[in-house]
């Protein structure tokens, strides 16, 4: 037993003085393609991921030969430091680059007739003003002077994502140089692929964005956050090449500390608000608008434990279950949204339909291809190699939603035309209402009246005010929209010509707040005229009294207020006295809000206009108040 013991202590003792074994170079160093320093180098996990240099000095390391594996989930249990020793036996100083042999954080320290010092810190994450070797942040230069030894110790953490392999060694300054380019010959494939599928996401996610700032469309701008965060996912990998940077590497905590699953869930979270504000389901379609309220939400409680465990907790090898999960929930999840997709026959949906079965193979196939690594996981340049299938079913599911969302918009350009021609003809009907048959017979009959009785000054007026009206009618029916100055000029006109023929039998008050400019605000053209005959022949002209004609501007901040208000009969006696028994007072008005309905889409206005039959104390009638608020 006792035997047995030593020699288990003499086996430790020995496997620790191979691994602190000297390793001896000289100039010949510069002829070597690479120094591996695998073998005399040995190891300790730390797994505190607290201890300082001091304390691993004094720990006992092993050989690394027996370093156990490090998978998906185990690789973030512990720190791994590394030792070895170098002299330099030649007459001059010896310089070269040293690497651990993958994309980690890397600490260098040396120590030197027992002074420590910490040469550099190192990864591909940094930015290339941060590396200590600005071409690639997986080399920290070393520098040893003739006939001098000196003992490395190095801490690796932040692992990659990939494959976690140690595989210390050491290179000359050329020899590097040589590597890069040959790697990126071997890459150009790759890299051009990558290149282009994040300038098309980009660009469409620019484009997109410009669109819905002029159209104000929801599901452009879902579309638009869609291709930024498919952007983001595909630069998120490809930063973590030397030789690429979009600026994240400047902001690490979009490159380290959120992982590649947050921008997954983040652009299927935009993609199902696309397509259901898109597609804007009826209630034939309720069971997918209910799965993808639920897939939303489940969604959003997803993107929240990511980053509980990403930024809050730091446990990383959870999140690594978490990511497959991901993975495989939302490849179930869409394959039902998917049979949904399938039961809506229109052309629009056909867009949505194909592009989201590519991405649905895209993401599964994707997914699979990595896992079974039947394709290229990484190389020395790019850590995330691109995937052939997730990338080309990509680009296929862009091409198909861009299809859709032009469908969409040559939809939206025909109901606008639609409208507009609406609009055209309501406005042929409005004038019509304007110049009717009583309007221009009653008042060719004031001015035989003046005539006959003599009154030719009279008659002359009457005829001047007439034709003015009658022009001005005329010239603002071809126009939408004329200024408020100008309305208001021809109600007062048309109130004038009114009172002349009723023979005063009302009074007309107008009133105008002194801090509006008339001039400078837009209303739709001849919007008053019908309200304020309504007012006239309705109310005031069966009252048995003198009545009065209110017509009031007031100021609201961001919105005017037009009162038209009179004391007549009030709208109830109104309708037992049958007098628009020709059709002509409902015809008017309802054909007016069929108007301000039209405008209010097409030109996107929001002008309210609100109907109020006044009483008195004894609650009888005492008239009628139309009340509008218009946008300035």
């Amino acid at each position: 037993m006792k035997k047995t013991i030593l020699l288990f202590i003499f086996c430790n003792i020995y496997q620790s003085l191979s691994a602190q074994k000297v390793i001896n170079i000289d100039s010949s160093f510069y002829k070597k393609e690479l120094l591996s320093l695998t073998e005399h180098t040995a190891f300790f996990l730390d797994s505190t991921h607290n201890l300082s240099i001091e304390a691993i000095r004094e720990k006992e390391f092993q050989a690394l030969s027996y370093l156990p594996e490090f998978d998906h989930f185990s690789r973030y249990a512990a720190d791994i430091w590394l030792r070895f020793r170098l002299k330099n036996t030649s007459g001059d100083t010896l310089k070269g680059l040293f690497s651990a042999g993958g994309s980690f954080y890397t600490t260098l320290y040396v120590t030197h007739n027992s002074k420590i010092m910490k040469v550099a810190d190192a990864s591909r994450l940094m930015p290339d003003s941060r590396r200590p070797f600005r071409y690639d942040g997986a080399y920290i230069p070393i520098v040893i002077p003739s006939q001098a030894t000196y003992t490395y110790y190095v801490r690796i953490n932040q692992f990659s994502l990939k494959k976690v392999t140690i595989q210390p060694s050491l290179v000359t300054y050329k020899q590097e140089a040589l590597n890069k380019e040959k790697t990126l010959y071997n890459d150009r494939f790759a890299m051009v692929i990558n290149y282009s599928l994040i300038a098309i996401l980009l660009f469409l996610g620019v484009f997109t964005l410009l669109q819905y700032v002029l159209n104000r469309q929801q599901y452009i701008l879902y579309y638009s956050l869609y291709l930024f965060a498919m952007s983001a996912f595909a630069i998120w990998g490809f930063e973590h090449s030397p030789f690429v940077s979009y600026g994240i590497k400047y902001l690490p905590f979009f490159l380290t500390s959120l992982r590649q699953n947050f921008y997954v869930l983040v652009a299927q979270l935009f993609y199902f608000l696309f397509i259901s504000h898109f597609l804007l389901y009826t209630h034939s379609h309720k069971f997918i608008t209910q799965t993808i309220r639920f897939l939303l939400k489940s969604i959003g409680v997803l993107i929240v434990l990511e980053l509980l465990l990403t930024i809050v907790l730091h446990q990383y090898d959870l999140e690594i279950y978490l990511s497959i999960f991901t993975q495989v929930y939302l490849s179930v999840f869409g394959c039902l949204v998917l049979f949904y997709l399938y039961q809506i026959k229109t052309q629009l949906a056909f867009y949505i339909k194909i592009g989201s079965t590519f991405l649905l193979l895209g993401g599964i196939f994707g997914f699979i291809s990595s896992w079974l690594q039947w394709i290229p996981q990484s190389s020395d340049l790019l850590e995330h190699y691109p995937n052939v299938f997730f990338n080309s079913c990509i680009l296929l599911e862009i091409l198909f939603f861009s299809m859709g969302l032009v469908y969409k918009s040559v939809e939206v350009i025909n109901q606008k035309n639609d409208l507009e021609q609406a609009v055209s003809v309501s406005e042929l009907n409005i004038l019509r209402l304007q110049i009717n048959p009583h309007f221009l017979f009653n008042s060719l009959n004031s001015i035989k009246s003046y005539i006959i009785k003599n009154k030719i000054d009279e008659a002359a007026d009457y005829l001047t005010d007439f034709s003015t009206l009658i022009r001005s009618i005329l010239q603002k029916s071809r126009e939408q929209v004329v200024t408020l100055h100008e309305e208001l000029t021809t109600a007062q006109l048309y109130v004038k010509l009114e009172q002349l023929r009723f023979q005063k039998k009302f009074d007309f008050v107008f009133e105008l707040s002194s801090d509006i400019d008339t001039k400078n605000i837009m209303i739709p053209a001849l919007l008053l005229q019908p309200y304020i005959e309504n007012a006239i022949k309705h109310g005031l002209a069966n009252k048995p009294t003198k009545g009065i004609l209110q017509l009031v501007v007031n100021d609201l901040d961001q919105y005017i207020e037009i009162l038209i208000d009179d004391d007549g009969i009030g709208r109830t006696q109104a309708r037992e006295l049958k007098n628009n028994s020709d059709g002509h007072r409902s015809m008017g008005l309802k054909l007016n809000e069929e108007r301000l309905k039209l405008l209010n889409k097409i030109h996107e206005w929001d002008i309210q206009y609100k109907i109020v039959d006044k009483f008195d104390t004894n609650n009888q009638p005492a008239g009628t108040r139309i009340i509008l608020i218009i946008p300035k």
